[in-house]
């Protein structure tokens, strides 16, 4: 994907993150691009499995919005856009979650030719955090992650849809976006899941997924 972060940004990002090495940009990049194919691959409700990743969108949202615009615009043909939501999720919210989780799941796996029910790697969007070694970050247990993958395979063929629209419970959580099912409007939204551990709310309240929601313009 042809997209790059300037230096001026990083120069920014390294501000409010003054403990993460230079070389760390790299990956974070790298995830923020993987999780940008998401969506050209499939509009669907993706959860951001990074803190790292999403430390980085906050930023682009919150002082280089104009660069953020032009990027979705050049690179989706729409712009992805956060919106706060109620903290305490519904258990259909906390469903949505899961399934977003998932999706992101299925989508990165697939995008690296990966078997989302038997792979013996994580996809890379997956590790960003253990590979940056980000504060308080999002660690996956791939055998967990197949479970879930597979149980809710079985389960969402016995149960009727749920909504797109979510928002952040205690525990675990991570960022993610929200289709709205037109081609112009999707959201950021967060996701509580169980695959991670040693996670809260990123390294610094402007990270913080739990003030992130669903809905879009």
């Amino acid at each position: 994907m042809a997209i790059q972060i300037p230096d001026y940004i990083w120069q920014a990002f390294y501000q409010r993150h003054p403990n993460m090495s230079l070389s760390s940009k790299v990956k974070i990049e790298e995830g923020f691009k993987d999780y940008l194919a998401l969506h050209l691959w499939q509009k669907k409700a993706y959860a951001m499995p990074s803190h790292a990743v999403d430390a980085l969108w906050h930023l682009l949202i919150e002082e280089f919005q104009g660069f953020y615009f032009l990027m979705c615009q050049n690179t989706l043909g729409y712009e992805l856009k956060h919106q706060p939501h109620a903290p305490q999720p519904t258990r259909m919210q906390k469903a949505a979650q899961q399934q977003q989780l998932m999706n992101t799941w299925q989508a990165a796996c697939q995008i690296q030719y990966l078997n989302p029910k038997n792979t013996s790697i994580l996809p890379h969007l997956f590790q960003v955090d253990t590979q940056v070694k980000w504060e308080n970050g999002i660690y996956f247990k791939l055998p967990l992650l197949i479970a879930m993958y597979v149980q809710l395979l079985t389960v969402s063929s016995h149960m009727p849809p749920v909504p797109t629209n979510s928002s952040c419970s205690s525990g675990t959580t991570a960022c993610s976006s929200s289709y709205s099912g037109s081609s112009s409007r999707t959201s950021h939204s967060c996701s509580d899941h169980e695959g991670s551990s040693n996670s809260d709310s990123g390294s610094s309240s402007d990270s913080s997924c739990s003030s992130c929601g669903g809905g879009g313009d």
